[in-house]
């Protein structure tokens, strides 16, 4: 039974061909074809070859040469055999085998899985015929966080910063003001690759909704921060409260340790008494 694979995967495919009479391939003497690939999803590296003899005889073997050599998939004696690794349970040949349709699939690609696949197929009294091909997965990038430092009163500055921890390509970072009213932002004010965004000279029409959106050829996620300008008068009387909050806390906390202690001295007189 012929597996199903994913057809917007492989309407995108670089086919690789390994003939018999030479070994052909599409791409220049050192190069291989490449096929990128999003982390998730399922994807079809495609080999064939025209054979001139029984094609129940001749072994193929697919490999993955990354921070190692695995092997992948194998098919030999009639038999369908899989590494031990993180490709178990993933690959499968895309044919009932043997064939001379060589292509394999392999599902939930994840960004280890990028590198070059090499196809070998050993054809009794024949050269073996080799052939690769690079696949690299891209990971959309992760929630971002946004944050946000300086002084938000009329006439500061403030600086927005928005980071994801993984992606790849690495992402790049757009800001947005949202509400009350839509706004955009160009560099020098916005970095594009670390994901800041700077306001200078703080008006209280600059408050809102800012949002920071990132992005890369795999896909793209977002954060906001909500910014409150405020006058110079009013951050006085939240500086105050703050602080007067601050030093009501430790006046309770002092008088409570006043109070055990006393306490503790009222029992020990008490017990000295007693005695």
């Amino acid at each position: 039974m012929e597996t199903e694979v994913d057809t917007d995967c492989w309407d995108q495919l670089i086919q690789l061909q390994l003939s018999s009479s030479g070994g052909w391939a599409p791409c220049a003497p050192g190069e291989s074809p490449k096929e990128r690939r999003r982390q998730g999803a399922r994807c079809g590296l495609h080999a064939w070859y025209s054979p001139n003899s029984d094609i129940s005889k001749n072994p193929v073997v697919w490999h993955f040469t990354g921070k190692e050599t695995k092997q992948v998939i194998s098919f030999s004696s009639g038999e369908v055999g899989y590494g031990q690794n993180e490709f178990t349970k993933r690959v499968g040949f895309s044919a009932a085998m043997p064939s001379a349709n060589l292509s394999i699939y392999i599902n939930n690609t994840q960004e280890s899985d990028s590198g070059a696949y090499l196809c070998t197929v050993i054809i009794p009294g024949s050269p073996v015929l080799l052939g690769n091909i690079h696949l690299n997965v891209k990971v959309p990038p992760s929630p971002p966080v946004c944050a946000m430092t300086g002084n938000p009163v009329v006439k500061g500055n403030v600086t927005l910063s928005c980071k994801s921890s993984h992606g790849k390509p690495v992402p790049q970072y757009k800001w947005t003001k949202s509400a009350p009213m839509s706004e955009v932002f160009f560099s020098p004010m916005q970095n594009e690759r670390h994901g800041t965004l700077r306001l200078s000279n703080l008006t209280k029409s600059m408050s809102g909704k800012y949002i920071c959106r990132a992005s890369n050829t795999a896909g793209s996620d977002s954060c906001s921060v909500n910014l409150e300008v405020i006058t110079s008068s009013n951050a006085g009387m939240i500086a105050a409260a703050t602080l007067g909050s601050i030093v009501g806390l430790v006046a309770m906390v002092l008088f409570l340790i006043f109070i055990l202690r006393r306490r503790g001295d009222t029992e020990e007189e008490m017990a000295n008494e007693i005695k």
